[in-house]
């Protein structure tokens, strides 16, 4: 069986706790809360990456700074994550969370390449074509890239439907090539 990622393990970890005690909802929106501190100041990413500051100290500071507005698991997971120095994997941490969750919720989302942008009836198009493949809720992301020149490459769950025109006339080429002309 092959291992997890640490972030994955604490997410998982972190996932089971708040379904059992404060909610699972309530405890992503504290985690996504802290990753948008953490994000928009680096200042306190040093602070708590620094070997030369005490667990203690750090402790202390979010004791005074973000006990009181999280919930009792959520601030249980920071403490673990100060002990263990691992506080700047929870952007990972909350991503993969956010991904447990969307498994939970049977959502499943999507990349969708194409070299034009999609129109509003293509979208609804796509989204039923794939929610019939999964059988989840699909949440489609698209992208623009003219490179591929038409159809569309479809990044699902690890794996990629590439129905570009680009890779067709590479494919064609390739046929073409392995021919022998007598």
């Amino acid at each position: 069986m092959p291992s997890r990622s640490i972030p994955r393990k604490y997410a998982e970890a972190l996932f089971h706790l708040a379904g059992e005690t404060d909610g699972i909802d309530i405890v992503r929106s504290d985690l996504e809360s802290l990753a948008e501190v953490l994000r928009q100041t680096p200042a306190l990413n040093s602070f708590i990456e620094s070997p030369d500051i005490a667990e203690a100290e750090k402790t202390a500071f979010f004791e005074s700074t973000v006990r009181g507005r999280v919930k009792n698991a959520t601030w249980q997971f920071l403490q673990l994550l100060l002990r263990r120095k691992r506080t700047a994997l929870l952007p990972e941490i909350l991503s993969e969370y956010v991904q447990i969750d969307e498994e939970r919720k049977g959502i499943q989302k999507v990349m969708v390449v194409s070299a034009v942008p999609l129109d509003t009836s293509e979208k609804v198009l796509l989204t039923s074509r794939l929610h019939e493949l999964t059988g989840k809720t699909i949440l489609i992301d698209t992208q623009v890239d003219p490179s591929i020149l038409g159809g569309v490459v479809v990044y699902l769950d690890g794996k990629v439907i590439d129905g570009s025109v680009r890779t067709g006339l590479e494919e064609l080429k390739g046929r073409l090539l392995a021919t022998s002309i007598d």
